[in-house]
């Protein structure tokens, strides 16, 4: 068994949002960080 390196992020993607749809995310990520349930949601990551 190998050990898993974490991978590095060095990318940071900005979007804008209105306040409504900034609480309605925040609604759907069910109180995980938002920007771990994107990628998770966007791209299927685990």
């Amino acid at each position: 068994m190998g050990v898993m390196i974490p991978m590095k992020r060095e990318r940071m993607l900005t979007i804008r949002v209105t306040d409504d749809e900034h609480a309605r995310l925040l609604e759907r990520c069910e109180g995980k960080q938002l920007a771990v349930w994107m990628r998770r949601v966007c791209l299927g990551e685990p």
